[in-house]
């Protein structure tokens, strides 16, 4: 990304996917119709986890970052199985 992307952050934006369902982002940051989403879930279950996963591909949004206090053990596979594309999940230190 680059230039001034401050003025390209948006925050519980909708990007429609090719199903055309619309999915919310807690943070998107654009530039020329490539994006970064940031989704935060506190305690998120394996159905929620799925969800931002799906909606990443429905939205081709390929650069995406999950914050959670706690990855549920079912969905850390998952999370490994991207090659195509830059999904990640960053979980909070319980200190």
């Amino acid at each position: 990304m680059s230039g001034n992307y401050m003025q390209n952050i948006k925050y519980n934006y909708e990007v429609e996917g090719i199903s055309g369902i619309k999915h919310r982002f807690d943070v998107i940051i654009n530039d020329n119709s490539k994006y970064l989403a940031l989704d935060i879930m506190l305690n998120p279950s394996d159905t929620d986890v799925l969800s931002f996963y799906i909606k990443c591909f429905d939205t081709k949004v390929r650069n995406a970052i999950l914050i959670t206090s706690k990855l549920p053990d079912s969905c850390r596979k998952l999370f490994g199985s991207c090659v195509d594309s830059k999904i990640f999940a960053v979980e909070l230190d319980e200190d």
